[in-house]
Parts: structure tokens; C-alpha cells; sequence
């Protein structure tokens, strides 16, 4: 009846511009109705916002934002935002454009595992919609079979849901993040092992989600053993992928190499969503499939190997300990010069003794990193599990 009711009022609001023909489907968050507008004569899909929800500020937010976000983005394999707007009682809705066909976890429900082409061409056309929404700044960070849609009597999927997705801070501009810190959004199955250990979310997580849907794609089970929710994500961050060819001997080896580039655990080893998107289309275009194919896709590198070797040392918080380091170490240098020479060290002269103390204190850095580095390892890891033991908060708004 709430249904209904909800039907009702769209229809009364929206009735000069469409016809509102029946409900599509309902979530947690929202009820999508199917209508046709009456100008074009076209289906379209609204999206609006449960009333309950949208009476809280951050749920509304969040909704509103997935309409801005899907509307940057103009591509073929991401379904088209026409409006977004709120009626009276200030509930937000989405007009979009109408995909008719399923998702592809009904898909492989219905149909089993996909064939290597399928796959390749699934997976190329998600890589793609990712790339556009990259470029746009965009991170989608829930990619998933349940969020791409397969097109009915065509091989057109589209990549759906930006709901949760997070516009990355560019220039001056700083983007009010809504999910409370510490909040896990998503799919704990798919998601990466920075986002799992509440990291910045990038462009390479979602390379690492449609890494695990290649997987599921061809296989029907995740790279990694698990049934609990912590299992997974101690999977995530510690185990490495089952290899391709174990469990589908047909992949051909440039397929399985690129998915295991993908689910590289440095997001650094990843390739971009744009460069996934040429190794496939390089792929099918050549005709490679099976395992007697010969020739393999080199996905290129993101970076040169210097730009890499830098961001690397960055991501380490290497140059940060050296500076450190430094600021340390010159104090402490000068001060011994004035009374080295009054310390019981090895026999020899002052210049031997300070180039002595000089070699101790340069050797003594690389220590101290590898200190640095287990301490940090370490309690980022066995932090993770406790996190999602306490619940499963990542179900809030899918």
C-alpha cells in the first residue's frame, strides 16, 4: 500500500511531463518505477528516495550526490541521468534512462559462467564506464555484478549505482565527505585491501573490484576462499588470487595475467580502468582466446619507472622518515664534532672518528625503515578483522 501510495503522489506531481507505468523494483534506499514521458515518447526509469530515509540529512545527501555524479558522466555504458529534482515533501528523485534487461548476478544465476569472449567483452565495456567516470573524477566503489546491467537482446552492459560512489578532491575545491569515518561502504566481497583498512579510495579500487568480477564472471566464485565477512577481508589483505588457470584451463594467459594485475594488493601494481579497457579491446580485436594463444597484451605502465620508484617512496612515507631523519641527525652530528674527541671511540683521529659515526648513522636509516614498515604492517592487519567484527556498517545504504 506504502508502494502505492508512493506511485500515487509521483504520478500527481510529475503528470504533465510523464505516465507513470508501474513499479521496476525496490531497495533499501529507494523504489524505481518504470514511466514514459509524454514529450519523447520514450520509457525512462525514476529513482525515488524512501520517505523515511530522506527525512535524515546525510541519507538524502548521499542520494542527491549519486544523481550529480551519474549526470557528469556521458557514456555508452553508463545509463544516462536526464533530471534530479525533489517534490513537495523535499523526497529527491532520479529520472534516468531505462535499461531494459537484468543484472549480471541474475545473469549468472540463470546462465552460468560466461564464456572467456563474453567475459572479455563484459569486462572491457565496465573497464570503459569506469574510465569515463575517472575522468570525471569519480570513484564508483561498489563495482559488482548486482550494479551492471546486461541489455536485453544486446551485448550492451551498463554499469549502474553510483550511489555510494566519492568525488575526489582536485584543486582548491574540497568535497564534504559524507561517510563517517571509519564506515565501510560496499560489498566486503569486492572490495580492495586500502579500502577494507579505511585508506583514500582511488581510481585503482575500482580496478580491483572489477578484478574480482572478472573472476566471478568466469568461474562463478571469488579469487579467495572465505564464508565470513572477516575471512574475506583478512583474504583480501593477505592471501594471493587462485590462479585463473586452475579453475578455467580455457582462459587464455594475457585474460589471467590482466586480472592478476588487477588484484595486485599495492594499488600502485594496478593498471588504470583506461588501460584495462585497451588490453581487452586489443584482445577481441585480434581474435586471442584459449590457451593457445600466443600473443599477450602488455597493459602499460601507469608511470615511468622513476615517477614510480617516487610515488612508491611516497606511499611509504619514506621521503617523510628521511626528512625526519635528517632533521635528527645534522643536530646531532654537529654536537658530536665538538666532543667526539673526548668520547672513548676507536682509536684513530677526529676525521676518522666522525667518518666512523657518519657510515653508523647513514647505515642506522634503512633499520629504522624496516622497523617502520613491520610496525605499520603490522597493526594495520590485525586492526582490519577487529574493525569488521564489529559489524557489517557497509550494508547501510546498498
Amino acid at each position: 500500500m506504502a508502494s502505492m501510495d508512493q506511485q500515487t503522489k509521483l504520478q500527481e506531481e510529475l503528470d504533465s511531463e510523464f505516465k507513470i507505468v508501474r513499479l521496476l523494483g525496490e531497495g533499501s534506499v529507494a523504489q524505481v518505477y518504470l514511466a514514459r514521458e509524454n514529450a519523447l515518447q520514450r520509457l525512462v526509469a525514476i529513482k525515488l528516495m524512501k520517505p523515511a530515509l530522506a527525512a535524515d540529512d546525510t541519507a538524502r545527501k548521499r542520494f542527491e550526490r549519486e544523481g550529480r555524479s551519474a549526470a557528469k558522466i556521458h557514456h555508452h555504458n553508463v545509463a544516462t541521468v536526464h533530471r534530479v529534482g525533489t517534490l513537495k515533501d523535499e523526497t529527491p528523485f532520479i529520472i534516468m534512462e531505462y535499461i531494459e534487461g537484468r543484472n549480471l548476478a541474475d545473469v549468472l544465476k540463470a546462465e552460468g559462467a560466461m564464456t572467456v569472449e563474453q567475459a572479455r567483452g563484459t569486462l572491457s565495456q565496465v573497464a570503459s564506464a569506469l574510465a569515463a567516470a575517472h575522468e570525471n573524477e569519480i570513484v564508483h566503489r561498489d563495482v559488482k555484478p548486482d550494479n551492471v546491467v546486461r541489455e536485453r537482446d544486446s551485448d550492451r552492459v551498463v554499469l549502474t549505482d553510483f550511489g555510494i560512489a566519492a568525488i575526489l578532491e582536485s584543486g582548491g575545491e574540497t568535497i564534504t565527505r559524507l561517510t563517517q569515518q571509519g564506515q565501510l561502504l560496499g560489498d566486503p566481497r569486492y572490495m580492495s585491501p586500502e579500502q577494507l583498512l579505511g585508506e583514500d579510495v582511488t581510481e585503482e579500487s575500482d580496478v580491483y573490484s572489477l578484478g574480482i568480477m572478472g573472476y566471478e564472471l568466469l568461474t562463478l566464485k571469488a579469487p579467495y576462499e572465505g564464508t565470513t565477512s572477516v575471512q574475506m577481508a583478512t583474504a583480501h589483505l593477505k592471501r594471493e588470487p587462485i590462479p585463473l588457470a586452475r579453475v578455467r584451463p580455457d582462459a587464455d594467459p594475457s585474460l589471467a595475467e590482466l586480472l592478476e594485475r588487477c588484484l595486485s594488493k599495492n594499488p600502485l601494481h594496478r593498471p588504470r580502468a583506461s588501460e584495462v579497457a585497451k588490453a581487452l579491446e586489443q584482445d577481441e580485436s585480434r581474435g586471442d582466446s584459449g590457451p593457445y594463444a600466443d600473443q599477450r597484451t602488455a597493459v602499460p605502465v601507469p608511470q615511468s619507472a622513476f615517477e614510480g620508484f617516487i610515488l612508491e617512496l611516497r606511499r611509504r612515507r619514506v621521503i617523510n622518515v628521511a626528512i625526519l631523519y635528517f632533521i635528527i641527525a645534522v643536530p646531532l652530528l654537529a654536537y658530536a664534532a665538538d666532543i667526539i674527541e673526548y668520547l672513548p671511540m676507536i682509536p684513530g683521529d677526529v676525521e676518522t672518528q666522525m667518518s666512523i659515526l657518519i657510515a653508523l648513522i647513514v647505515a642506522s636509516f634503512p633499520v629504522v625503515l624496516v622497523f617502520r614498515g613491520c610496525s605499520t604492517s603490522a597493526q594495520r592487519v590485525s586492526s582490519a578483522p577487529s574493525r569488521l567484527s564489529r559489524g557489517p556498517p557497509w550494508q547501510s545504504f546498498i
